[in-house]
């Protein structure tokens, strides 16, 4: 009889599964059960796994965080995997073997994967993560992935899409492909500011109107200009920083979003600073592209890695994250979008930040 730990768990919280996320779920606990009965087995595993993809807000994370807790082994995001992934093949560049080693590396023997926000926009990315995962499925790891695309979706950009064909094909054919597409985007429904504040992301605040007065109101000690400091990014470059404390950063949103500053830079001041503030969020409608996908790279990072964000805004986010149907806008922006719902819509802090 399969075991329904998942279930359990949703019940348990108060949560009622949808539709699709109910087939995801007992799916999982199928995973779960047959990841016993190898290891009852033996040391010999057979490669099984599951790709749960859909709009934002559907529950696909906390589907995947309950497998984890359930099966261990690593847990990556994309952001978090391609830089280890890349920096650990670097380091073996010249010889036969280094994907190979590379992922003993990262993965060590363990027999699960976890993989959340696979997502896709760079042809070097497609390759080198096609090799790796190609690796994985063949040393028989269980490998659970999440993304807000289907595989076909992968790699959009029709001049290299057929660069990420041989992903798609290996994604399809080893994994079940599960859709946890219901109709209710869960992060959209606003927290309120009656809410207790909670810890971590869900700790975070848009002071709106942001201004130095709103955010005094709110607690928060505007940075007084003495206080500016250039923030170490490696390879001798810096970013711009009002305040910087031993976990607390305040970053001005232009100095940070309309820099030279990467997905991988933000990943390296996700782990130094536990909290962040940045203030005065320009429209997106007034942005370039490249700093809106800085912007988004930047909710990404902070989400996964459960950090508070407060930001200061001219207007409601859904206004100043609007961008003109005639102008680019990041692939992602949707589901940065929906995180930033969760968000309270004024902060309430008691020490200075």
């Amino acid at each position: 009889m399969q075991s329904t730990p998942i279930r359990d768990a949703a019940r348990t919280a108060g949560y009622v599964l949808d539709d699709a996320q109910l087939a995801a779920a007992e799916h999982l606990e199928g995973l779960l059960d047959r990841l016993a009965t190898d290891a009852r087995r033996g040391p010999r595993r057979v490669a099984h796994g599951a790709y749960l993809w859909g709009p934002v807000g559907r529950g696909k994370t906390w589907l995947l965080d309950r497998f984890h807790g359930l099966a261990g082994g690593p847990r990556f995001h994309f952001h978090e995997f391609y830089r280890a992934l890349h920096a650990e093949v670097w380091a073996r560049t010249g010889t036969p073997d280094a994907m190979d080693r590379a992922l003993d590396a990262l993965l060590g023997d363990a027999p699960v994967l976890c993989f959340d926000e696979l997502h896709l926009h760079d042809a070097g990315d497609a390759m080198l993560l096609s090799r790796a995962l190609r690796n994985v499925l063949g040393r028989g790891v269980t490998l659970v992935a999440t993304s807000n695309y289907p595989p076909q979706g992968l790699l959009p950009d029709p001049l290299f899409h057929e660069l990420a064909e041989p992903l798609i094909a290996l994604l399809e054919a080893e994994l079940d492909i599960l859709p946890v597409d219901g109709p209710v985007d869960y992060r959209g429904l606003r927290v309120l500011d009656v809410v207790p504040v909670a810890p971590g992301w869900r700790g975070g605040a848009a002071v709106v109107p942001g201004s130095a007065r709103q955010l005094a109101d709110a607690g928060l000690v505007p940075p007084s200009p003495h206080e500016a400091v250039d923030v170490a990014l490696g390879s001798g470059r810096s970013v711009r920083a009002l305040r910087a404390s031993a976990d607390v950063v305040w970053f001005d949103f232009v100095s940070l979003c309309a820099a030279p500053v990467s997905a991988l830079d933000m990943l390296s001041l996700a782990e130094r600073f536990g909290r962040w503030v940045v203030t005065d969020v320009v429209p997106f409608a007034e942005c370039h592209v490249n700093t809106q996908q800085r912007f988004v790279s930047l909710v990404d990072v902070l989400y996964d890695r459960d950090l508070p964000l407060v930001l200061s805004t001219p207007g409601p986010l859904d206004e100043v994250l609007a961008v003109p149907a005639d102008r680019p806008s990041p692939p992602d922006l949707a589901r940065v979008a929906s995180r930033l719902q969760q968000l309270r819509q004024t902060a309430h802090m008691s020490e200075r930040t």
